[in-house]
This record gives C-alpha cells, structure tokens and sequence, in this order.
C-alpha cells in the first residue's frame, strides 16, 4: 500500500522491521528492492534481489527484476548470468527465457536467441512483443523471409513501438528494398522523435544503400555528442571520401564509446594463457594419441571456415553455400560450447586441456554428437544438403577439438592482408575475439596472438585450405575450383555468381557479398598507414609468414 501511494521511507521502514525479524522474509525483500530501485539506488537493490534469490530460488520475479537491473547499468553479461540462474531453477520461466533470448541477440548470438525466444511464445502465446524480438532474432540471422510476417504483426499490434518499426526498416533495407524502407523509417522516425530520440544511424545507412553516401556524411558531419556506432559510420564515410585522418579519429573514438557504454574489456592476460595452454599440450604428438570420431553416416559435416573477423569468411560462406549440396549455417556457437564440456571432460577449468589425455571413453565422439544435436536444434541435419557451414570468426582456438570430432570434416582458412583486416575491424563493432576490437593494441595483439596458435596447430598436422582474399579476386574460377577440389565436390557455375543469392548475410559484410567480386578493398590499410606504425612490431612477423608486404 505504501509502495503503490508512493511512501517509500514509509515502507522501507515496514519492510526492515519485517526482516529484523526474519531476514528471508521474501514480500519484505521485495518491498525493499522496489524502494531502492525507485530511489537509484542500483547497489542496494542488487544486494536484495540477491538476497531474495537466496531466500526463495524456485520464485520468478527476482531474477527478472535483477537481470533488468543489471542490464539497464550495461552490465549485460552479468545479466545473461541471472537468465541462466532463473532457467536451471524454473525452465518453463517465460520471462527468463525471453530476457535471455534478447541479451543473446545483443550480443551477436542470434541463433541460439531465437531459441529462447521461441521457446517463451509456446509457454505465454504470441504476445506481440515476443513475436517483435523473435522477428528481431531472424532479421539478425539474415533470414528475411521468416522475420517479415513477424515484424509486420508486432507493428501493426503496437503500433507506437519504436523497435519493430525501426527492425522493419532495417530488414528492408537490407533486402534492397528502399522504398518500402523508407516508409517504415519515416514511421520510426516519428516514433522516436516524441521519444527524445532520433533513427540518424539508421537513416544515413539507407541513404548510404540508396547511393547518397555524400548527403549522409553531410548530414553526419553536422552532428555533434553521437554515440559510438554513428562515429564508427561517419568514419566509414570520411574514408570513402578520403578523409582518412578523420576516419581514424572517429573509428578510435566511436570504438571507445561503445566499450564504455557496454563494459566490453580484452581480458589479455587471460586469453594469451589459455592461448598458452593450448598449443603446449596440441602438439603432433599429442594429435596422434587422441581419439577420432568416426564420421557418421546419419548427418550432413560440416565444413569449418575460419579466420579474423573481415577477413572474408562470409565471402567464402557465400561461395559454398551457392552450391547445391552446402547449406548457409552461419556465425555458430557450437566451438566455444564444445571447449566448455571438453574441460568438464578433462576434469574442470583448472585441468584442461591437460586433462584430456587421461579422460575415460571416447570423449571425442560425445563432441562429435553435442555439436550434431546442436546443429539438429538449428535445423542444420534436416534441410537434404550434405553438408553445411560454420563460420564462426575465431574458432581457430578450438580447432583441435573440432578436428578430433570431425576428422574429416573440411577446413578453410579465409586468409587477407592482416592490415587491411585490422582496418576493416577497426571500422566495425564487433565482439568476437574476446572483445578485442575495442582497443587498436587489443585487436593487434589478439590477431598476433591468433595467428601464432594457428601456425602451431598446422605444425601439430591440423591441415586446412588457405583461400587467399587477394588471389580469390584476381582468379575467382581458379580459387573457387580449388576450394570445391578440397572439398570433395564439383565446382557448380552458381558458384560464380555468389552475390546473386537471395539469402542475405546477417554480418556487416551483407552489402557487399551482394555485389560481384571488386578490388575496392585491396590495400585499404596504406590509406591509415601513419596510424598503423606503432603497432607494426607486434603485427610484422605475421604479416611476412603469410607473404604479404609492409
């Protein structure tokens, strides 16, 4: 009653006198975090909402109010954790599973979003802002098609709400449909002006698609305080129109604004000893005592791309996937998962991977099936292909494990200049390689520090295709021949015309895979050479061992 009245000392008071006398008194704890919520004053909220997780586990409202509060102060990992808590206590808590379907997809985890997200519609209904966020997950994936009907429901249900307009906008944009684009930005223009807010990003990406890119670097040039994806945009465009100093400029600092705002920090130490751990103990003679998983015969491979973020692994799903016998998989989760269970395998996180060598049964067969039912989930076993793509930046760490599941699954290595990759990193958000792309020392360590893992796996006889960025351009039949001759397939004339799938790619790179092969990108870096100097001493020895020039 005094909450609902607005009393809050009032019932503060009522409430600490509760839990004088008992300190689980769970309506008590509950008054008490809405008080301190209401009064900003986040730190205690926290410690109560805990407290009341701790006093009553199998209860559903705390660990919503406690994940929300932890994700409005940008704490989104410490949220996602809250979600897990919620759903290994209830798995039916429809509220978990949608927040936790909605923190994956902001994280660039789309897939497995979907997931949950799916999964809160079948136990409350398709309330329309669950079908908003499912469509939301599906545009992010690049699949249009099934996040149109979605979308266009969850605007025409809440036809005041700024995300489904805005997600329907983008959708068509990125389908190439401008017009249509147009007319639902316009829409979520209005929306977001009653709001304070504004759709510039989004507006000069349209514009940008539309090949007005000099109106939307004008009309970014006039704005002052943008957040940092519209620096990294506006830098996109001062580059293109030569203003390369200025590119830097707001590259660096739309990068360190996103970081701030997010809390997104390179653990180096950290990464460069698990890196360390790795490499001792996956050496060839190690390779050859550890068991192999027998191909099964019931489900398509896969076919593992890696590489750097940028340096054309959608390129190279793109050229496999117009083939009639691959399937598009996408950016999956599945290596990272199968690293967590192998060190359960090997006896915990302080054991692995040298635990390993001592682990009972064929533990490489249980990798090879969890990531199979996992591929099964996404629907990646049913589509009648024989094989599908993986393409997850970075899971060059977990190749090992990938191989003793899938010994004879392909490996390609999307291979490019490392200063053009690190540009085109610079220039983007993304979050693969353990947030190393917010610093320009972090993404140059990580990718040193990477290519020196890669390097060791090859002398471990881990064997992979090398498709070459800048060779791909200058001979597209003859590399894409070779790749397919790796594979184990013939060639397909589609192949050829890759940009003319109608799939669209849900990376960064999805305009530019629909364009035939160009050399615009090529040397890219020698524009922000000054920029790159420092940095060159770390990134030197593996830009000579893959044979490019400084």
């Amino acid at each position: 009653m005094a909450v609902g009245k607005g009393r809050l000392e009032e019932a503060l008071r009522i409430a600490d006198a509760l839990l004088t006398r008992d300190a689980t008194h769970i309506d008590a704890l509950e008054i008490r975090a809405i008080v301190h919520t209401r009064r900003g004053e986040r730190q205690r909220a926290e410690q109560t909402l805990r407290a009341a997780i701790a006093a009553a586990p199998d209860r559903c409202w705390h660990y919503a109010d406690l994940a929300r509060l932890l994700s409005a102060e940008g704490r989104r990992g410490d949220a996602e954790a809250v979600t897990r808590e919620a759903l290994a206590a209830d798995p039916d808590n429809p509220d978990a599973h949608a927040m936790l379907g909605n923190l994956l997809v902001e994280r660039a985890a789309p897939v497995p979003g979907a997931v949950h997200l799916r999964r809160a519609i079948a136990l409350v209904g398709k309330h329309p802002v669950l079908i908003g966020a499912l469509g939301h997950a599906l545009l992010r994936q690049g699949r249009l098609d099934e996040a149109l009907p979605l979308l266009e429901q969850a605007v025409a249900a809440t036809p005041d709400a700024l995300l489904p307009a805005a997600h329907l906008a983008e959708l068509q944009e990125r389908a190439g449909r401008f017009a249509e684009a147009d007319r639902h930005l316009q829409r979520a223009d209005a929306i977001a002006r009653r709001a304070g807010r504004d759709m510039l990003l989004q507006r000069t990406t349209l514009m940008v698609r539309m090949g007005r890119w000099q109106e939307a670097l004008a009309l970014l040039d006039a704005q002052d305080g943008m957040a940092g994806p519209a620096l990294l945009q506006r830098g996109r465009l001062r580059d293109r129109a030569g203003r390369h100093a200025a590119a830097w400029a707001d590259w660096t600092a739309g990068k360190a604004a996103i970081a701030r705002a997010s809390g997104r920090r390179y653990p180096a130490e950290k990464v460069a000893d698990q890196a360390s751990a790795l490499t001792r103990f996956f050496t060839a003679d190690r390779m050859a005592t550890l068991p192999r998983a027998p191909v099964r015969g019931d489900a398509p491979q896969p076919i593992f791309i890696i590489g750097f973020p940028r340096s054309g692994t959608t390129l190279v799903e793109q050229i496999l996937a117009s083939h009639s016998a691959v399937r598009a998989g996408g950016e999956l989760p599945f290596g990272r998962e199968l690293r967590a269970v192998a060190a359960n395998m090997a006896g915990g996180e302080e054991r692995f991977p040298e635990g390993l060598a001592s682990a009972g049964g064929d533990w490489s067969a249980k990798l090879r099936d969890l990531y199979l039912a996992r591929a099964d989930q996404f629907g990646l076993l049913r589509s009648g292909a024989r094989f599908f793509t993986d393409k997850m930046p970075l899971n060059d760490l977990w190749l090992p494990l990938l191989r003793l599941a899938f010994p004879q699954s392909p490996v390609v290595f999307a291979q490019r200049h490392p200063l053009d990759i690190l540009t085109s990193v610079m220039a983007h958000d993304m979050t693969h390689g353990f947030d190393c792309g917010y610093r320009v020392a972090d993404a140059a360590r990580h990718f040193a520090l990477v290519e020196r893992v890669r390097a060791a796996y090859g002398i471990a006889g881990i064997a992979m295709h090398t498709l070459r960025y800048e060779a791909l351009i200058a001979d597209q039949r003859a590399e894409t021949h070779a790749l397919m001759a790796y594979i184990g397939i013939e060639m397909e004339a589609a192949q050829l015309r890759f940009h003319e799938r109608e799939t669209v790619s849900p990376t960064p790179s999805y305009a530019q895979v629909r364009e035939p092969l160009n050399a615009r990108s090529l040397d890219r870096w020698r524009d922000h050479e000054a920029a790159w100097q420092p940095f060159l001493p770390i990134l030197e020895p593996a830009i000579v061992d893959a044979g490019y020039a400084l």
